[in-house]
């Protein structure tokens, strides 16, 4: 879901370097698939990356940004912003990892009477603009009214 990220990020000319659950669509010269368990926290060397971008479906939030050692753009999904849901105290668990961590919040397009998720391209677009603006906090889509998700 974040292919169209890595292509922007190839394309400005960084080094890529890709832990993924499936391959990569595409291959490129400075395209570096990681085969690493993204739960293992020792499976990656810490701090071996200037800047990350982190989607992460599981227990293991905090695993690939302790190899950062710039910011880190944690992609979540709109439940993070569930105001029926009491804190998961993520954002404790980032700060005492010492990274320079920042939210990618996944929301969803409210469309005539109806609501869907967003696109790959929508997400890849939101990420991309986050990175680009530096921003510690970037909604893509919207979150509210909660009723009105998909």
């Amino acid at each position: 879901m974040l292919a169209g990220v890595v292509r922007a990020l190839l394309d400005e000319g960084d080094e890529v370097f890709v832990l993924a659950r499936r391959p990569m669509p595409f291959q490129h010269p400075r395209l570096h698939p990681l085969g690493a368990d993204d739960t293992d926290a020792n499976a990656l060397q810490p701090g071996a990356f200037d800047r990350g971008v982190v989607w992460i479906h599981g227990t293991a939030l905090e695993a690939p940004s302790q190899q950062v050692r710039g910011p880190c753009w944690h992609v979540l999904e709109s439940a993070a912003t569930n105001p029926a849901r009491p804190g998961s105290q993520r954002r404790e668990r980032f700060a005492a990892l010492g990274n320079d961590d920042r939210e990618v919040i996944l929301g969803f397009v409210v469309e005539g009477n109806g609501s869907r998720w967003l696109t790959d391209e929508e997400i890849s677009a939101g990420v991309l603009h986050a990175l680009h603006h530096d921003l510690k906090r970037h909604v893509i889509g919207g979150v509210e009214p909660w009723s009105a998700r998909p």
